[in-house]
């Protein structure tokens, strides 16, 4: 506890000051909240209404900066707080948790260390129909199964490997996973490659991840495309996840449009269809529960609506109908217990809320 406070005392000590300090230091951030209704949350026909931090997209302060070092060469750095903006409390268990690295940059590319998003995470999103350049959000349809396919996204103790050459960006990423008895028990590998030109972008990532005892690994991957034309941009995308000790997959197919109604209006649309195989169990119980195969199909809706280029309001619907091993996952990742004696079961949410970036 005292620890944890310091941190703070420490972090509203420098926070004034460094907002005003060199230039090549930025102070920023996203608050976001929501009033969500879901319906069915649990399977068992419960409602829930709550306010739900993030929304559209997580809550988050950051700190980030550059100082010259010549020759083409820079020194960079990034800090980046995530919080619950409906409590007020750290989110990830850490004062900086969503990334906190420090590395080298130049012509070069960048070669960073620290706490930093794996590949998949930089790539796969690009490609989420409902993402559109804010992030990930409350009840994205890509959490269908339990919010698998992004699951180790932010690698502690990795050093990640950078490089935009003309339309295309790489991206390599290890992460060092300090256990006792084996150099390869908790780490993580991985990268991948963005072609991005004109209308068009494409993107394929890859990453896996050893369990800290070395009996499984899991490996995950992102392939994705999308085209702009007019008003509007398409997007493909599809996502797997392949766990070898309990031979478990799982996979995530979508399609979707973004339009830009008019230069405040924005309105998105997509479509969702999961499946799940083999030895698919719980996540959350002391005793996992085997579960097996499944499926479900999605569907969500947003509009936004900016007030300014920092203020912006949001509407989001979303269904969906869950089958087989399927329910299990999804009505333990959403009401805490999971569901076993039921065939399918069907969510239906809608949120409203408000998004101010600074």
């Amino acid at each position: 506890m005292k620890s944890s406070a310091s941190l703070w005392l420490l972090a509203a000590g420098i926070l004034p000051c460094v907002a005003y300090a060199d230039s090549g230091v930025t102070l920023y951030g996203i608050v976001s909240s929501a009033v969500r209704y879901t319906s069915n949350i649990d399977g068992q026909h419960h409602d829930q209404v709550g306010l739900v931090s993030g929304g559209m997209v997580g809550s988050r302060f950051g700190l980030k900066g550059t100082e010259d070092l010549g020759g083409g060469n820079r020194a960079i750095f990034q800090l980046e707080n995530g919080f619950n903006s409906d409590t007020g409390t750290v989110g990830y268990n850490a004062l900086f948790g969503r990334q906190a690295f420090v590395g080298l940059a130049g012509n070069w590319g960048s070669l960073t260390f620290g706490r930093q998003y794996n590949a998949v995470n930089n790539i796969g999103w690009a490609f989420n129909p409902l993402d559109q350049g804010w992030g990930n959000f409350w009840s994205d349809p890509i959490y269908i199964g339990g919010d698998i396919f992004f699951q180790d996204y932010r690698i502690n103790n990795s050093v990640v490997y950078q490089h935009k050459m003309g339309p295309f960006s790489v991206q390599l990423d290890y992460g060092a996973g300090e256990q006792p008895g084996g150099m390869h028990r908790g780490t993580t590998l991985g990268g991948g490659v963005k072609y991005d030109r004109g209308p068009l972008a494409l993107g394929i990532a890859y990453d896996q991840r050893r369990s800290d005892d070395g009996a499984n690994t899991i490996r995950n991957y992102s392939v994705g495309g999308s085209y702009a034309f007019g008003k509007a941009s398409a997007y493909v995308g599809h996502m797997g996840r392949r766990e070898s000790a309990t031979d478990a997959h799982y996979n995530i197919v979508f399609a979707g449009l973004g339009y830009q109604l008019t230069p405040a209006l924005h309105l998105s649309g997509a479509y969702y269809r999961y499946l799940q195989s083999g030895g698919v169990t719980t996540q959350f119980q002391d005793v996992p529960i085997h579960l097996g195969g499944g499926n479900a199909d999605s569907v969500a809706f947003v509009a936004n609506y900016a007030f300014s280029k920092r203020t912006s309001v949001y509407l989001e619907a979303d269904l969906v109908h869950a089958r087989g091993g399927t329910v299990g996952r999804e009505t333990e990742y959403w009401g805490g217990t999971p569901v076993t004696d039921v065939s399918q079961s069907t969510r239906v949410g809608v949120m409203a809320g408000m998004r101010h970036t600074f």
